[in-house]
């Protein structure tokens, strides 16, 4: 039997390196690419990224501060994230810290008296929504061992005697940073550093010792390591460090914010406003989040810590174009059933003054003085962009820590919005803005379906009215609808309005829920989407994956790019796909009459004409190996290239967060002989072969960050074994064999040794 186990293993590694070793032979699968047939031109904006709070991807995760509802604003229940053991506590709303920061903690102590914040919480069981209690109390401020942080609050004594101290609660934190308020009369703020013995989860601890009453408002708790921290243009907030570098490495163009829905409101009470947004954040006016979900745990507060400001440098420090979304004067449709009631309208329910009345409490009406504030908004946060460090809104930006323009080139006039009061108050906006600043490229929307009729008219008012903008398209699918949707620009009109796809994301229904949706079937459904986008790159100018975060167990949407908890960043094998297409693309791209589509083969070719780099990518959605020739006719001094790839041997792989990395790109390099490379290209594999040529020598290729990439153990075991189906019969039959014989061997052996015994 030992001898099978070893025959057995030396037939697994004989095929590891099999299954290793590039392809030598061509099978007939041949992809000329030819300098003849470089077309047309690949968008310079065209990978990007949109990023809106929801799943608390802003407060509670890109923004530093670890403090929940740190200002007891939070209407629906003002002690959320919050446990007060004291003689009596209130919040109250006289004499607060300033007209947008009217609510304050009040604390009576005799004795001792403790607050205690568990900053932004995990919500739910695992891949679940069902709301659980013991994670929503349990602290989730994730310290970092000798990390600093800073701690600050606004305070004022009415008549307390005693001392205050500060402590990052959390096992083995020992520090406590104690001092007293006897002269804080009025408001005035407490700021100091206190370290982490420990990395662990845990929370804010502050506790009075004494007698008396005191109030305490805007409690905030930022790691110094934060991007941005402690810099002059960062003046207000800083970042989480993780998850600034994280989308640093996805290389965005641009930048889509604050919305989607978000930029809407649900009402006209609260419709978004860009200037509750910046400015000192102790005075930005904090409103509620309208992912929030009262009943289900998520008490969710907009403290607008990342404003608008912020959004502007963020896309400054990642060389990306801000495209900022502003509401149409118009609050979000779907949440105020504006499709039903449009149909009664229709079907004559509803009288003409009846319908007019509805649409007065979803939309602000062009000519009334409210719209014409409105305009103005949009017309000074242009401004606010654009202009001089003397104008009067380019004063605020340098007060808020930066004196040059931002240089905003595109302004995005609604999100998912359709019908005739959309188009009347776009029409309005857009002669507003194109009147004051008509350089600026406005960005208009296509609803939120990706066909239909509203979709129709969409895209027939743009293209007659407003030929020069960009129409904002979203969908999200379900059951590889994008498979076959790789043409679906292949017949946009080339004269009209160009795409944005500002919001997309497939999900790979059957495997995995939740997080693990966000797998290595759903990075190829995408990736396989993707070339059809740069083969038609000329008319689809941007493209961003939505949504870019979400903490896990406190989710609002299934598929998301980035996963994170309170230490931990998960890139998912989505997020790869995004990092790997946008790091590796050309300026020009190349027809080629390669077409395996139909055998799950997908392929885009486009070349950096100024760098001389041809990028090739090559999609295998099937279970199987496929060789690949790349017959390359043209190009001179071609004689390597470099492949930057993923492949999974199941389509439910995944990366989860706390969890070793599973699913990441790697590299390998090819030599190349008389312009000919054979390539095979795994099954289940997304592939990115970069060819320098010319005088480029390859040493400036993009890199893959650093990655620690850990295969399960059944994934071992299977790609070892069985990396081709007929790997796979030949060993079982090789081991079959074996067995068998081994079986009749020892049973003959008895046999005989009966037959001796017996003689």
């Amino acid at each position: 039997m030992k001898k099978v186990i070893a025959l057995i293993i030396v037939l697994a590694v004989c095929f590891s390196f099999a299954g290793a070793m590039p392809a030598s032979k061509s099978n007939g699968n041949s992809l000329v690419i030819s300098k003849d047939n470089i077309s047309h031109d690949v968008s310079d904006t065209l990978y990007g990224a949109f990023i809106e709070d929801i799943s608390y991807a802003c407060d509670g995760g890109l923004v530093s501060n670890l403090v929940n509802n740190n200002s007891f604003e939070y209407e629906s229940d003002n002690f959320t994230g919050w446990s007060i053991d004291s003689q009596s506590y209130s919040v109250q709303n006289k004499d607060g810290l300033n007209e947008n920061n009217q609510k304050f903690l009040s604390v009576t102590v005799d004795e001792k008296a403790t607050l205690f914040n568990n900053g932004f919480t995990e919500l739910y069981d695992y891949k679940t929504y069902t709301l659980n209690e013991k994670k929503r109390q349990t602290a989730d401020m994730g310290f970092k061992k000798n990390e600093k942080y800073e701690f600050s609050a606004y305070l004022r004594n009415i008549n307390f005697e005693g001392e205050i101290s500060v402590a990052l609660k959390a096992k083995g934190n020992s520090k406590v940073y104690t001092f007293s308020i006897d002269d804080f009369a009025d408001w005035t703020k407490v700021i100091f550093q206190i370290q982490s013995d420990v990395t662990a989860d845990g929370g804010l601890l502050i506790t009075a010792n004494g007698t008396g009453t005191f109030h305490i408002d805007f409690v905030s708790l930022i790691p110094a390591n934060s991007h941005g921290f402690d810099s002059a243009q960062w003046k207000y907030v800083s970042l989480r460090a993780d998850l600034f570098e994280a989308l640093a490495d996805l290389s965005p163009k641009f930048i889509r914010f604050p919305g989607g829905c978000l930029a809407e409101g649900d009402n006209l009470q609260n419709l978004y406003n860009w200037k509750n947004t910046i400015g000192p954040i102790e005075e930005r006016k904090q409103t509620y989040n309208l992912w929030r979900d009262d009943n289900n745990g998520r008490n969710y507060i907009n403290t607008n810590a990342m404003g608008y400001y912020e959004y502007f440098m963020l896309c400054s420090d990642l060389g990306a174009e801000p495209i900022p979304v502003v509401n149409a004067g118009l609050c979000c449709q779907a949440r105020n059933g504006y499709g039903s009631v449009r149909e009664e309208y229709q079907n004559g329910a509803l009288t003409e003054e009846e319908w007019q009345a509805y649409l007065d409490t979803i939309a602000l009406r062009p000519g009334s003085e409210e719209w014409d504030a409105y305009v103005q908004d949009i017309l000074d946060l242009i401004e606010f962009a654009n202009g001089s460090s003397d104008s009067k809104w380019g004063s605020v930006r340098a007060e808020n820590g930066r004196t040059e323009p931002f240089n905003m080139k595109y302004l995005a006039i609604g999100n998912e919005n359709w019908g005739d009061v959309y188009w009347r108050n776009f029409d309005a906006l857009y002669k507003a803005v194109k009147k004051a600043y008509p350089e600026i490229t406005i960005v208009t929307t296509s609803g939120a379906w990706l066909e239909g009729e509203d979709f129709d008219v969409a895209w027939s008012t743009a293209n007659s009215k407003y030929p020069d903008t960009i129409v904002d398209e979203h969908y999200y699918t379900v059951g590889g609808f994008l498979f076959g949707q790789t043409g679906r620009y292949d017949n946009y009109e080339r004269s009209g309005a160009k795409v944005f796809v500002g919001e997309w994301a497939p999900r790979s229904d059957g495997y995995g829920t939740i997080e693990t949706k966000n797998n290595i079937w759903s990075a190829i459904e995408e990736a396989a989407y993707l070339t059809g986008i740069e083969k038609n790159a000329d008319v689809v100018k941007m493209i961003s994956y939505a949504p870019t975060f979400a903490k896990v167990n406190a989710q609002c949407w299934d598929v998301n790019l980035i996963w994170f908890d309170s230490e931990k960043v998960c890139r998912t094998p989505d997020y790869y796909t995004q990092m790997l297409f946008a790091n590796n693309v050309g300026n020009k791209y190349i027809a080629t009459d390669f077409n395996m589509e139909e055998q799950g083969i997908y392929k885009s070719v486009t070349v950096d004409t100024e760098n001389e780099v041809l990028y090739v990518k090559l999609v295998n959605s099937q279970m199987k190996n496929v060789n690949i020739t790349l017959d390359l006719q043209g190009f001179e001094n071609v004689t390597t290239a470099s492949c930057q790839y993923m492949s999974e041997t199941f389509k439910s792989a995944c990366n989860e967060v706390g969890e070793r990395l599973h699913v990441a790109p790697k590299e390998q390099s090819y030599e190349i002989t008389d312009n000919k490379l054979t390539y095979k290209a795994e099954g289940l594999s997304i592939n990115v072969i970069r060819i320098p040529y010319g005088q480029n020598d390859g040493s400036a290729l993009y890199t893959l960050p650093e990655t620690e990439i850990v295969t399960p153990y059944i994934h071992i075991v299977i790609q070892i074994a069985f990396p081709c189906t007929i790997g796979l019969v030949l060993v079982i039959t090789i081991i079959s064999v074996l067995i068998n014989k081994h079986i009749i061997n020892k049973r003959n052996r008895k046999i005989n040794a009966k037959k001796e015994s017996e003689e």
